[in-house]
């Protein structure tokens, strides 16, 4: 299971760091007699965590058929995925929030200790519940990786794991004693993606397991057998299949895939969603830990925002004519609101037009409003959607058809009837949604952030830099500033090689993932 080898390879990383910061901390304020306690911390955490796991391994994995049986048992491991999901996102969003400042705050709270009565006691229950948090978060994770995995179950984890655990102590080593030089950074943001995506499958995994539980309509019959598809209401329904050629249980490689990152050979419309909404919160969440970053990168920001909206206006007008030619009022709705929203955002987007002092007073305030709108064109296209899927199959209501994005496709295609294998309308229906979902939140956000950076004059704040390379010939105007910014682009990349001809390797000292690349355990 390469999903255990790297949960267990980074909780082991995490783990040696906490205590690589404790040792090396104790050696810089010469209390190096204390470092025994820190060994009988860690010692002690990951003893109780290995009970932990050996008694769940035990219990849940020799005895699980007496304890859970039927829906029990789909409902118990619903909702072991959903807590393990959970964790494991808590976790990446701890790291990332807390990172900057690890090391200074785990200091501070080995010399808050070593100040009270009996230091060396409550130093090593701090270390203690360092890394039996570490060794819990594992086991929980593991247990999820097995049960999770379709091919050898709980056989496929120890091996991967026992390998994770050797290879990054080995890392740590090499590390503290300087024979290694890693971007614990880059290390740690690389398998943070890709334990979002085996979060996000696990979520998916946990909507799976309840769907067969029947917790949302029928889904298996009394005697435990899946109800055909057909007899499925239509967010339970299969939406395609790919059994003959990717099967996830009798092919080696999408069995991993599922074990991995949540791959279903017969996905039905909740667990489609319930996994890119997953990563839908997991964007909104790391958009917040990164705003300042982002509020930093204005020529990205106006770059990708007149890119991204000269490319919506085309798309726009091209749906409209579509519309007008084929019309329903969902798609007159929809289209003739995304082509306004257009037109007005490239006006007040392109600096071109502040040289009318109408547009350059709105400026501001329009895009801001544009962000608002594009969040409305977002719940509308979502209660569109909805509607549509609800009233498929209804004689209750009705509702015009409308793909949005994949109008590409033959109508009579996209409506086919419903089979035991696929659901196409359902299936194309759902893929249009996460594209609206993702693009429209994402649009809405950098226009805000857009607006965020128009001054009063209704003039864009490039970087200062920018504008200073911008303004140097007379008569410059917002023409020049992408020739600025890749003379910008040229001079940072001229400072970097420098430094790097110098044999510069100084490190942020602030930067929290790199602690551990530039410990000095000897200091």
């Amino acid at each position: 299971s390469a999903a255990a080898f790297f949960i267990v390879l980074r909780e082991t990383l995490e783990a040696c760091l906490v205590a690589g910061i404790v040792f090396a901390y104790l050696a810089r304020v010469g209390r190096e007699d204390l470092n025994k306690y820190v060994w009988w911390g860690i010692g002690l955490a990951i003893g109780v965590s290995v009970a932990i796991g050996i008694a769940l391994g035990v219990v849940f994995h020799t005895r699980g058929d007496q304890l859970f049986s039927g829906k029990t048992e789909y409902i118990f491991e619903g909702i072991v995925f959903l807590v393990a999901a959970a964790l494991l996102t808590w976790m990446i969003t701890w790291m990332m929030y807390t990172g900057k400042n690890f090391r200074t705050e785990l200091e501070g709270q080995v010399a808050a200790k070593l100040d009270k009565k009996g230091g060396k006691w409550y130093l090593m229950l701090m270390v203690f519940l360092q890394i039996l948090r570490e060794g819990i978060e594992t086991v929980i994770f593991l247990f999820g990786v097995g049960s999770v995995e379709s091919s050898g179950g709980w056989r496929a984890v120890p091996l991967p794991g026992i390998l994770g655990l050797l290879v990054g102590i080995v890392v740590a080593i090499l590390m503290f004693k300087g024979l290694l030089r890693l971007n614990v950074e880059a290390f740690f943001l690389s398998t943070s993606m890709i334990l979002v995506a085996f979060a996000a499958g696990l979520v998916s995994r946990a909507f799976h397991e309840l769907q067969e539980a029947n917790w949302f309509g029928p889904y298996k019959d009394k005697d435990g057998n899946t109800i055909e598809s057909l007899q499925r209401n239509w967010y339970n329904a299969t939406m395609w299949s790919t059994k003959a050629c990717c099967s996830d249980k009798s092919n080696e490689f999408f069995g991993m895939m599922r074990a991995l990152f949540g791959y279903q050979d017969t996905p039905t419309f909740l667990e489609w969603m319930t996994y890119f909404a997953y990563w839908a919160i997991v964007a909104v969440i790391l958009i917040w830990l990164y705003r300042d970053q982002i509020r930093g990168a204005k020529n990205k920001t106006a770059a990708f925002i007149k890119v991204s909206i000269g490319f919506m206006w085309f798309m726009s007008f091209v749906g409209f004519i579509w519309a007008c030619t084929n019309p329903r009022w969902n798609s007159l709705v929809i289209t003739t609101f995304m082509w306004t929203l257009c037109s007005f955002g490239i006006v007040l987007t392109y600096d071109f037009f502040t040289r009318w002092r109408v547009f350059a007073r709105a400026r501001r305030n329009g895009n801001l409003v544009i962000a608002a709108c594009w969040l409305l064109l977002l719940a509308l296209a979502f209660a569109f959607t909805i509607a549509q899927l609800v009233c498929e199959n209804s004689t209750t209501c009705s509702t015009p058809y409308f793909y949005y994005w994949l109008l590409i496709f033959s109508e009579s295609w996209l409506t086919s009837p419903q089979t035991n294998s696929s659901y196409i309308s359902v299936a194309c229906l759902s893929i249009a949604l996460v594209i609206t979902i993702f693009y429209c939140g994402f649009h809405a956000y950098w226009t805000y952030e857009y607006a965020m950076n128009i001054n009063q004059d209704g003039q864009y704040d490039y970087d200062e830099v920018v504008m200073d390379q911008a303004v140097l010939a007379e008569g410059a105007d917002y023409g020049d500033v992408d020739k600025a910014f890749h003379l910008e682009q040229q001079q940072q990349y001229d400072e970097q090689h420098s430094l790097e001809s110098n044999g510069s390797n100084r490190r942020n000292e602030n930067n929290a993932f790199n602690i551990a690349a530039g410990l000095d355990l000897d200091a």
